[in-house]
């Protein structure tokens, strides 16, 4: 109950603060504020509500059975085993034509990505780009790993998440989800959607 107390008091990162009905036991209540008086100047001198005090919001708090992380791993089709999490987002949704610049509007579907890498506590996150088959292999070898690269480093940049726990990598139009063109060689444009995308592993730790 003490360690609960200076908790609520020592966290700096921001938070939503709410209340519940909860009354606390008027001995712990005590206990708790000659704990946080041992702490130093002003410490003490905060007053403490004997209501429960619970924070909302904050992503290190979470874990992978919150609503809001199943949530979000059903938004993004997420596929989760015992080991591995895998996301596949649209290329078309994160990049314009051509591009690898992050696009506005998907910077909601990212900090999905990054609330679940950061319940998961992964330090093995492997963000592959890929493309479909117009254009030159070369060229959409590089374009894919562009991407690849825009990704992780919008998502360092927005999150605690560290840049040694992310690798990169390209594959350009060797790996296609869905076929490029129908049986008749005409185009595939649901195909080749498909193909535009980029792909998140995110190891999960054993606890």
């Amino acid at each position: 109950m003490i360690g609960f107390f200076a908790a609520v008091f020592l966290f700096s990162a921001p938070a939503i603060w709410a209340e519940q009905d909860l009354l606390i036991p008027p001995d712990a209540h005590e206990k708790a504020i000659q704990s946080l008086k041992k702490l130093g100047p002003g410490r003490g001198a905060l007053k403490l509500s004997a209501k429960m005090v619970r924070i909302i919001g904050v992503v290190s708090a979470i874990n992978m059975n919150t609503a809001e992380i199943k949530r979000d791993l059903k938004d993004l089709n997420a596929a989760v085993s015992d080991t591995e999490i895998r996301i596949a987002m649209a290329g078309d949704v994160l990049f314009d034509f051509d591009k690898w610049n992050i696009r506005q509007d998907a910077e909601a579907q990212l900090k999905k990505v990054i609330n679940i890498i950061a319940a998961s506590k992964s330090t093995e996150i492997t963000i592959s780009g890929h493309t479909d088959s117009k254009g030159s292999a070369e060229y959409n070898l590089k374009l894919s790993r562009q991407r690849a690269q825009a990704v992780k480093d919008w998502i360092v940049k927005n999150s605690s998440i560290s840049e040694s726990s992310v690798r990169i990598s390209g594959y350009g139009e060797t790996r296609p989800a869905a076929p490029n063109s129908k049986e008749d060689g005409s185009d595939n444009p649901e195909g080749r959607q498909k193909n535009r995308r980029v792909e998140f592993s995110i190891k999960i730790l054993k606890k």
